[in-house]
């Protein structure tokens, strides 16, 4: 078996710029047993860059709001180049890009790192998840299991 990372990201204080970090407390919840490590980044995904590192991954996952003209709660995987494209011109929530921080990893490991982009309906400040991703949460978990089991 492979050794797979899944990395929520986002603000929980921007509605539903907050899905990745809902995504990776869901996985991490005591009553789960996932199969795989599991970080919430929040706004900071670079933090991770080296305990990430340390873990030696075939394979990582993002898991981040993003707006790539879906429907809201719309969810799509995409790799590195793509990422890169999206990341292209947007203003982001994070400190550093997404794309740069999946760069920085790709320098230092041979991992596959991917990205499970949700499209979003609101970034508004202090607003929970809007109705279209909260209903798309069990299957974006669902999803993201079905990934780490490869």
């Amino acid at each position: 078996m492979d050794r797979a990372v899944v990395v929520g990201v986002g603000n929980r204080m921007k509605g539903d710029d907050a899905v990745g970090c809902l995504v990776a407390d869901e996985l991490t919840a005591p009553e789960k047993a996932f199969q795989a490590k599991v970080y919430d980044a929040g706004t900071a995904p670079e933090n991770y860059i080296e305990p990430i590192v340390e873990l030696d991954p075939d394979r990582v996952l993002f898991i981040d709001a993003c707006a790539f003209g879906g429907e809201p709660g719309e969810f799509r995987l995409f790799g590195r180049e793509e990422m890169d494209r999206l990341a292209a011109g947007l203003v982001s929530t994070h400190t550093l890009p997404l794309s740069m921080t999946a760069a920085l990893l790709g320098q230092q490991t041979k991992a596959t790192i991917q990205l499970l982009g949700i499209q979003p309906q609101s970034l508004e400040f202090d607003a929970g998840l809007s109705e279209p991703v909260s209903r798309a949460m069990p299957g974006i978990v669902e999803f993201v299991k079905v990934w780490v089991a490869g």
